[in-house]
């Protein structure tokens, strides 16, 4: 992503401090798939439901900026991570050319 942001792996593990989500049930480290079920309790969602949070997705609808109505799709959970330095300065050279290619699309939309 653009943003320094990259999506984590459903078995990858994360370390948050305490009390950040106090109304779910989680211990402070936690597996990527761990805070998807914990969501998918919180929210009520039950059988295969949970599955598709982080696969396949959920049918929906999303009305967007650039649409002029209704889009029907699917819509899923990620959980991305960004350092808060990048590891090497190819990582810093890599974001800036990311993000000249993202201005590049948007300039041609």
């Amino acid at each position: 992503m653009t943003d320094g942001f990259e999506r984590l792996n459903h078995d990858e593990v994360v370390n948050i401090e305490p009390d950040i989500f106090s109304k779910l049930e989680i211990a402070k480290t936690f597996k990527v798939r761990d805070l998807i079920t914990a969501i998918k309790e919180y929210i009520g969602a039950e059988g295969t439901v949970e599955a598709n949070l982080y696969t396949q997705g959920l049918s929906c609808e999303v009305l967007r900026f650039s649409s002029q109505g209704w889009i029907k799709g699917k819509v899923r959970l990620a959980l991305e991570f960004c350092p808060d330095e990048p590891d090497s300065p190819l990582d810093e050279i890599y974001q800036i050319h990311q993000q000249l290619k993202q201005i590049d699309q948007e300039t041609l939309w």
